[in-house]
């Protein structure tokens, strides 16, 4: 597969993928266009030891990081991340501020990621590094300790 055939294929999976990350059209397309940049200097690099779409979605997860790192919207929990007065979680009641400053850290971190930001708990465990099936029962006991709080 060349590389134009990777563009056509996959451009829009991987633009659509970031924007649902970082809201904003804009961002996205040029976070995509750096993916796509990234594919192309290092495509004599992929092994073929996964699916090409795999390897590119982890470049595009790199990307989007950076990106919320160079916004100083790290993935540790800070107080311009709380500077959220509330937010619908998925089942439909309102997550307030000061129920977040109850939860531990990586509670707080991961319910954030997941129902302010729109990552998905997989997204969260490649970003952290962590398995998934942590990530899963961080966010359920958060999710736990904020009906009970």
């Amino acid at each position: 597969m060349d590389f134009d055939q990777i563009y056509e294929e996959y451009f829009d999976r991987v633009y659509y993928k970031i924007l649902s990350s970082v809201k904003n059209p804009e961002d996205a397309e040029d976070l995509a266009q750096e993916v796509f940049i990234s594919v192309y200097k290092n495509l004599h690099k992929f092994r073929a030891d996964s699916k090409i779409y795999t390897w590119i979605y982890r470049i595009a997860i790199n990307k989007t990081y950076d990106f919320f790192r160079k916004k100083k919207i790290n993935l540790e929990l800070n107080e311009e991340i709380l500077n959220i007065e509330e937010a619908v979680d998925l089942n439909g009641s309102i997550i307030v501020k000061e129920n977040l400053k109850k939860l531990e850290q990586s509670e707080q971190e991961v319910v954030v990621l997941k129902d302010i930001y729109g990552y998905k708990l997989r997204e969260i465990a490649e970003l952290k590094g962590r398995n998934i099936s942590t990530i899963k029962s961080i966010y359920y006991k958060a999710l736990k300790n904020l009906e009970e709080g």
